[in-house]
């Protein structure tokens, strides 16, 4: 695994960037840039880039590490945390850590609570490194963003929308509205034979009449099939 860059921004934060080098705290070893202290001495000097350089090629001693003592596998969030203890108590320090113990045991509780065990320097208590195991601690709880669920099958594609007179449902319409005029004209001409009118009698407006009637129904169809359209319902 690698270092994720919320992982590297909290080590980054804490450990803070020293172009000079110097002593952290009585006691202490060399220490310049982000906390580096393999080979500094006293004098030395480091630019900004330099140090992010030197960081991405020495964090992955404690990837490394963090893997070698971690049986059980870790989060993103958990393996950040680790390597940021690691960084700071050494990669043997964190193999026998607490930490690296509960994790392993599936203890997940246990081990946030040990980074804070993790807080000494010669026998003082830091605030800073207080904060830092806090912070270390929170981010090793912080929970897995779930993996992004299969989505089923949706094609970019798309056929265009039938033109209204394509419609099946239209057709049929028609269809049921032009047969249902049939029977009506049927009815009434078997109506009209039985009252013995007579084509002759009733004039010469009848086949007109009946044309109208056929194309005003039509017309009322594809009006109602147009207000469905332009309701998005068919």
């Amino acid at each position: 695994m690698k270092t994720s860059q919320r992982g590297v921004a909290l080590l980054v934060e804490f450990e803070g960037f020293r172009g000079n080098a110097y002593i952290p705290v009585p006691g202490d070893v060399p220490t310049i840039g982000f906390g580096f202290t393999k080979g500094v001495k006293m004098g030395d000097t480091m630019t900004l880039y330099d140090a992010k350089e030197r960081l991405k090629k020495e964090l992955v001693e404690y990837e490394h590490g963090v893997m070698s003592a971690l049986t059980l596998p870790p989060t993103q969030p958990e393996f950040d945390a680790c390597v940021s203890l690691a960084f700071n108590i050494g990669v043997a320090g964190f193999k026998r850590s607490s930490v690296a113990k509960a994790h392993n045991r599936g203890d997940k509780q246990a081990a946030a609570r040990a980074f804070a065990l993790w807080n000494k320097s010669g026998g003082k208590v830091y605030a800073g490194l207080t904060r830092r195991r806090a912070a270390e601690a929170a981010l090793y709880l912080t929970p897995v963003e779930p993996e992004q669920v299969d989505q089923p099958e949706m094609p970019q594609t798309v056929d265009a929308e039938r033109p209204m007179t394509a419609s099946t449902i239209n057709r049929a319409s028609v269809v049921a509205g032009g047969t249902a005029t049939v029977a009506a004209v049927t009815e009434t001409v078997q109506a009209i034979n039985e009252v013995k009118y007579g084509v002759s009698q009733l004039g010469d407006w009848l086949v007109p009449a009946l044309l109208v009637a056929v194309v005003c129904l039509a017309g009322y169809i594809v009006y109602e099939r147009w207000q469905q359209r332009k309701g998005g319902w068919a």
